[in-house]
């Protein structure tokens, strides 16, 4: 039989890792001392204490450091106690011994575990969450210690080294510790905590994390629900990618690629159309201007020391490109272009032509001017 160092987690005081019989017999000697001892009369005088801890995971000798278990004992040790796992009301798993029972099974997160002592008088129900659990991030390398918790617990953690010992015939005899640390735990939020370890973690070694919550029964009996959960210590996970971050859109550029014969009399019948190419997705304006007065881009500028009134707007046209590419621009009369435009047999306009992208670039191409005949 392989038993290894005792574990300062383990209420009980037993190893570990031994099997069930071997683990029910230290039960029994522990009992016997403890009668004998000046720890078991303060309990005496103090009331029962009772203790129900599952323990999951694995380490990195699984065929000789067994931890998956669910127990439960009392101290002193003079009833029985049962431990049972119930999944969906039934009883899957229970066990009962004098002083202490034990299973090598875990419960799966819903199911209910209880603890009795003597048998029929429950102690202690927990319905199992799976926590605590370690994060990724408690890898090789790295000091940090973090995970998640079951909220108003306290909160422990541990490292540890372990080496195989063997006879002089070459076969595995136990296992000892060789290196063991605790965490400090400097934040407990709500169902998180934080902490982290003096040195960092190295492959090879286990981490493990231990909640436990102490309540007080009548008699100053205490009952104390303990959850720990171990693993290895893992290869730390790559970093996030960072945020994606599309590309800047490209400057808007735009250009007049076509311009068409324009007329009086084609304005007052169907409008006119001309050409104009955008580099992106947007929108392009086109706004034709009788030459008698100040532009929009001049509008508020004074020369020579006199006001000049606002020029007329003829006609205007706005055409929407869905990709980069050309778009064709239609122009229709105003109200006042049209009725401008009637008695006209020739007239000077100015075409100006603005683009807008889709991100709100904005862009005014050079101004063309126009001879309007009919």
């Amino acid at each position: 039989m392989l038993t290894g160092r005792v574990s300062p987690h383990d209420p009980d005081n037993a190893p570990r890792r031994a099997a069930p019989a071997a683990r029910r017999a230290c039960l029994a000697l522990v009992a016997i001392s403890a009668l004998l001892s000046p720890a078991a009369a303060w309990a005496n005088a103090h009331g029962p204490q009772y203790t129900l801890k599952i323990a999951s995971g694995e380490t990195v000798l699984p065929e000789y450091d067994q931890i998956a278990s669910t127990s439960g004992n009392v101290q002193p040790e003079k009833q029985t106690v049962a431990v049972s796992i119930i999944r969906g009301g039934t009883t899957v798993y229970r066990d009962v011994n004098h002083g202490g029972a034990w299973l090598s099974q875990v419960p799966q997160v819903g199911d209910v575990v209880t603890l009795e002592s003597p048998v029929g008088t429950t102690i202690g129900s927990v319905v199992y969450d799976g926590l605590p659990t370690i994060d990724p991030t408690v890898c090789g390398g790295s000091t940090n210690f973090s995970g998640a918790n079951s909220a108003g617990f306290t909160i422990e953690g541990f490292y540890d080294s372990k080496t195989l010992d063997y006879n002089k015939y070459g076969q595995v005899t136990g296992w000892h510790q060789t290196a063991y640390g605790e965490p400090q735990v400097k934040s407990l939020t709500g169902t998180t905590f934080g902490g982290s370890f003096l040195a960092p973690l190295a492959l090879g070694e286990d981490v493990g994390a231990v909640e436990s919550l102490k309540t007080s029964l009548p008699g100053e009996a205490t009952y104390t629900y303990t959850s720990e959960t171990e693993r290895p210590v893992g290869a730390c996970p790559p970093p996030p990618p960072p945020p994606y971050k599309p590309p800047p859109p490209p400057v808007l550029q735009g250009t007049l690629l076509k311009l068409g014969r324009a007329s009086i009399r084609l304005l007052l019948k169907s409008g006119w159309s001309d050409q104009v190419g955008i580099n992106q997705p947007g929108t392009v304006t086109q706004d034709l201007y009788l030459q008698n007065g100040a532009l929009p881009a001049s509008a508020s500028r004074v020369r020579h020391h006199r006001h000049i009134p606002p020029a007329m707007l003829l006609a205007r046209g706005t055409a929407s490109a869905k990709v980069a590419g050309t778009v064709t621009v239609t122009l229709h009369l105003t109200a006042r272009g049209r009725a401008r435009l009637r008695s006209a047999h020739k007239l000077q306009a100015t075409l100006l032509t603005s683009l807008q992208s889709a991100s709100g670039a904005k862009l005014s191409l050079p101004r063309r001017s126009l001879s309007l005949h009919r």
